[in-house]
């Protein structure tokens, strides 16, 4: 029953990126939207591409200080090539699995630590998120008296139906198995059977997190790392649209970016396909002046930056330097 659940949600996924960009592009004048990629300097482009390709060198290295703060050594070189493996898998493949998801198995293949360096990953994503969300709340206030109610109601509106909707649901969902008696006697047995485990689970987790409490400096300077990235790579991004023609103040960038990148985070959509070029289009039309066309050439130029810097993680993969010299199916390596 696990692969047809899979599949749904993948269609589903798939159904939401193609409604989403077919409804982004259903709106484009096609010979302004081609006027705006000729406006396009590739000089503008490469600085765009090569400032997103090291700062995915760096965003390795942040998640590798935080595996070294669990004491698992791993290589940082080992760490970029699985950074650029999650990398690919995020942005390129429509996969039902995430990249995330796919780093976090395959550090397990290097240390015997396993637990704690796929708790790792998901350190690093929760550092990543809170940078963007800390940029894009600094910048929204920053901005608070120049957006008008008119800018922000629709905007804000549809978030907001979105994210209720979604509680809803959940509430439901959970109301309706606690109230179904055969519900509640298969968790009450699951958690019967697996009350040793998820304990031993939870110790784990405690050790971690008291691994990152005692290591304060870490957790603050791979914040900082993940400002001063996310800093570099919008300014970059604002690079490529002025020379595509969008006059926007570069604070509408530090607002937009951010806000759609947590959006796009979201599981609605295959590599948030539609959804984040919808969202940019959308707000730089709505907030900056820009017209549809210029927004969604930054967006798709966005889009392909992705594309081109995740590409490594193809050679990577093929090659097999995502595993152990000694990796073997039947014996899972020792560390390092």
């Amino acid at each position: 029953m696990q692969k047809p659940k899979k599949h749904v949600l993948f269609i589903l996924r798939l159904a939401v990126a193609v409604g989403a960009l077919a409804w982004v592009l259903g709106k484009q004048d096609w010979a302004d939207l081609a006027a705006a990629f000729r406006n396009l300097e590739l000089g503008a482009f490469g600085t765009g591409l090569l400032v997103f390709a090291l700062a995915q060198v760096v965003l390795a290295l942040r998640w590798w200080l935080l595996l070294c703060a669990q004491r698992i050594h791993l290589p940082l070189l080992v760490a970029v090539r699985l950074h650029f493996l999650g990398l690919f898998y995020n942005n390129v493949m429509p996969s039902s699995v995430g990249g995330d998801f796919l780093r976090a198995w395959y550090v397990t293949k290097h240390t015997e630590k396993r637990f704690e360096a796929v708790l790792s990953v998901f350190v690093d994503r929760a550092v990543g998120l809170s940078g963007i969300f800390l940029m894009a709340l600094v910048a929204y206030f920053s901005l608070m008296r120049e957006l008008t109610l008119d800018h922000i109601t629709h905007p804000t509106k549809v978030v907001g139906y979105v994210c209720l909707s979604v509680l809803l649901l959940l509430t439901l969902l959970l109301t309706l198995v606690l109230l179904n008696g055969s519900s509640r006697a298969f968790l009450a047995k699951q958690w019967a059977s697996k009350r040793d485990y998820l304990k031993s689970l939870v110790l784990k987790a405690k050790r971690v997190v008291l691994a990152y409490c005692r290591r304060p400096w870490v957790v603050l300077l791979t914040l900082c790392l993940t400002l001063f990235l996310q800093a570099s790579t919008i300014v970059a991004f604002w690079v490529v649209g002025r020379s595509i023609g969008v006059e926007a103040h570069l604070k509408y960038y530090f607002l937009i970016f951010p806000t759609m990148w947590v959006v796009a985070a979201l599981p609605v959509s295959i590599a948030g396909i539609g959804v984040l070029e919808g969202g940019i289009t959308d707000l730089f039309t709505r907030l900056a002046g820009a017209t549809t066309e210029q927004a969604l050439c930054l967006a798709l130029c966005q889009r392909f930056i992705w594309i081109l810097t995740s590409l490594p993680g193809v050679a990577i993969h093929l090659s097999g330097g995502h595993l152990p010299k000694a990796f073997s199916l039947d014996v899972h390596p020792k560390a390092e």
